[in-house]
């Protein structure tokens, strides 16, 4: 489509050319040309001839929080029901609260129409109606000798089947930190949107993540394009910024609010909140 093909000469125009044995914390799975939706976890399962696993207990984003290189002072601190989603995540049920900023509301529209919808990928809810009826969550591994390659979380809106997150969940080293990072890898044609992040526990033992860098090699928001020849190029959004809290409430209640900023102005708040299911649905 014409729109995709100006996005990728954007990215390829404005971004870098990058070396892939020094900056492949930036790679990730690609999309094909057209339709996103589970057609990528079929061409990686294809591709790196792995074994699909879904549907089944204790799934997590992440295999051990320990991935994300905390201290241990920090995990000492950080809420244990917070380290049980990210290490169990397939046993909530997900309620999700979107509030766009109304300037920004039509641009979420015309990105659902010209993008979203097409590619049934990143279809975020335009009001709260669109999920009143409830998120489908699923999360996916992909394994090769019992060893899991890719985390991808899949959920969509019951209401009208549409993908509204297809992110693979990884971490990557990044040189910058020398650490490692959470890593949301969203696949597009011919390449993919990912989102690399900061941690940070807070005192009430709350997690922050923060993809607030202000250049190239920080944590934030990059376009990565590839010609399927082994070049690939990468564009750093440093207008996008994005920050997630989760944190239980009050009333023992485990939530995240997640904000993002374009250009410093908040344009999209999205509110969730995460219930442990009964033991007879897990």
């Amino acid at each position: 489509m014409i729109q995709d093909k100006i996005t990728q000469y954007w990215v390829k125009s404005t971004g870098r050319k990058i070396n892939l044995e020094t900056e492949n914390w930036l790679i990730g799975p690609i999309g094909d040309e057209d339709i996103i939706s589970n057609k990528f976890i079929d061409n990686l399962i294809r591709k790196e001839n792995l074994i699909h696993n879904s549907n089944f207990s204790n799934a997590g984003l992440l295999e051990r929080i320990s991935d994300l290189d905390f201290s241990q002072d920090e995990l000492d601190l950080l809420n244990k029901q917070i380290i049980d989603f990210y290490e169990n995540t397939s046993n909530y049920n997900f309620e999700i609260w979107s509030e766009w900023k109304s300037l920004f509301k039509p641009f979420g529209k015309a990105l659902s129409i010209i993008f979203s919808k097409r590619l049934q990928q990143l279809n975020l809810p335009l009001n709260s109606l669109d999920s009143s009826k409830g998120i489908k969550s699923e999360i996916i591994k992909l394994s090769k000798n019992n060893k899991t390659k890719w985390t991808i979380w899949y959920r969509k809106l019951k209401s009208s089947n549409d993908v509204i997150y297809a992110g693979v969940y990884t971490t990557a080293f990044v040189p910058k930190f020398n650490k490692s990072l959470l890593k949301v890898v969203f696949p597009l044609p011919n390449g993919n949107a990912s989102v690399i992040m900061t941690k940070k526990v807070l005192f009430d033992g709350s997690l922050l993540l923060s993809s607030d860098g202000k250049k190239f090699g920080d944590n934030g928001f990059y376009f990565t394009l590839t010609n399927h020849k082994g070049e690939y190029w990468a564009k750093f959004v440093k207008s996008m910024h994005e920050w997630i809290k989760v944190y239980v409430d009050d009333e023992n209640i485990l939530r995240a609010n997640h904000n993002l900023k374009f250009y410093g102005i908040s344009f999209l708040n999205l509110h969730y909140k995460m219930t442990k299911k009964s033991p007879t649905n897990i």
